[in-house]
């Protein structure tokens, strides 16, 4: 049989459908149905929007953010984590004899259960350098005298929060100028009111029976900055133009007593709280010294932290210092307790140190003395 090709013309073909020519002993292989390729070409062009407009939200986002809470603060959410604080203390408290460590040691100790933390102290040889430690955040805690306080709390980085209690319950102790028992001026005024003393002292430097003078530390309260005023400054006149030798700084009160008790100076400064420290410590000593001159009281000292320390470290440092009871510790300090404080405890030594600056500026002898008359009263 002859084989005959069946043609199909264009316009035979139905839309949409597809016809694969065949001979006419062939079966035709049929056509692809309309909705397949409908539905395979709606996921093409599907696929293809999907991915157009996703492109789209990436590079331009119009998804609102999500609502974030607002932040916790940190004093209430995550604290700094403290391990350890350093305690510098004063270098006018004794740490020369083993009793003398121990008792701090104890103290320390006490301080360290309170706190859950580890306590250092931080050895220290002058004023200078306590208020140089606490300033630099090498100390976060530390033990003052007056003067030493105000001039360390003059950067705003500290805060007196307590002050020492005597084991009489007064919270102050005296200035003094002491000499040697065996010095001739000691006679003459023994039957002076030791705070009417100071003319009589100067008079004693004029006349060349007190030659050699020795101060504590500049930084001193009473080592320094109020005898300055109310011996010197109270009557016109400042120490180096009355010393035959210039004054000696001798850094602290127990160096100034010993040195009077040893006659290698005539008169030095020294106070109330150091001296029976010194009668505890070194009894012949005391024995051989006399009191000339006795100032107006002076606040007792004050006990500062940082001001940056975290919250709970500074409640649990004022609990310990409010509820401290261990009254072996506190009998060889010289003290009952603590009690609480705050800066304005110890404006009396800033109205001492302004008068110095006037000093300082050249201000005139007449203004300074009717001044240092008026705050060195008692």
């Amino acid at each position: 049989m002859q084989k005959v090709e069946h043609k199909t013309s264009q316009e035979d073909i139905p839309p949409d459908e597809t016809v694969v020519p065949v001979t006419t002993n062939l079966q035709p292989i049929g056509k692809f149905p309309r909705r397949k390729i409908i539905v395979s070409t709606s996921l093409v062009i599907t696929g293809f929007a999907s991915a157009f407009i996703v492109q789209k939200i990436l590079d331009n986002p119009v998804i609102p953010p999500l609502p974030v809470a607002s932040p916790t603060p940190l004093s209430t959410s995550i604290l700094p984590v403290i391990k350890v604080i350093k305690f510098a203390i004063l270098p006018t408290l004794d740490f020369k004899t083993l009793a003398e460590q121990e008792n701090w040691n104890n103290f320390i100790k006490d301080m360290e259960k309170k706190l859950g933390i580890s306590v250092n102290i931080l050895p220290v040889q002058s004023y200078k350098e306590v208020i140089e430690a606490i300033n630099n955040n090498d100390a976060q805690i530390a033990w003052f005298g007056g003067q030493s306080y105000i001039e360390a709390a003059k950067k705003n980085q500290i805060e007196a929060f307590a002050q020492t209690v005597n084991n009489d319950g007064s919270r102050g102790y005296y200035s003094y100028l002491i000499t040697n028992k065996n010095q001739s001026i000691v006679s003459q005024l023994k039957s002076l009111d030791k705070n009417q003393s100071d003319k009589y002292i100067i008079d004693g430097i004029k006349n060349g029976l007190l030659l050699t003078f020795a101060f504590n530390d500049k930084n001193s309260t009473s080592g320094f900055l109020i005898p300055n005023l109310c011996v010197f400054a109270k009557n016109g006149i400042e120490p180096e133009t009355v010393l035959t030798n210039p004054p000696s700084f001798l850094r602290s009160h127990e160096a100034t007593a010993l040195a009077v008790a040893d006659e290698r100076v005539d008169i030095a400064t020294n106070n109330s709280e150091a001296l029976a420290r010194l009668q505890k410590s070194h009894p012949q000593a005391y024995e051989k010294i006399e009191v000339l001159w006795e100032s107006r009281i002076i606040p007792s000292d004050p006990i500062a932290y940082r001001k940056d320390l975290p919250e709970n470290i500074k409640k649990n440092i004022q609990d310990f210092f409010y509820n401290y009871q261990n009254q072996t510790v506190l009998n060889i300090m010289g003290w009952s307790g603590f009690e609480q404080a705050s800066s304005s405890n110890w404006d009396i030594i800033r109205d001492f140190d302004n008068i110095t600056n006037k000093i300082k500026s050249g201000a005139s002898n007449s203004q300074l003395q009717a001044e240092a008359q008026s705050i060195c009263s008692p």
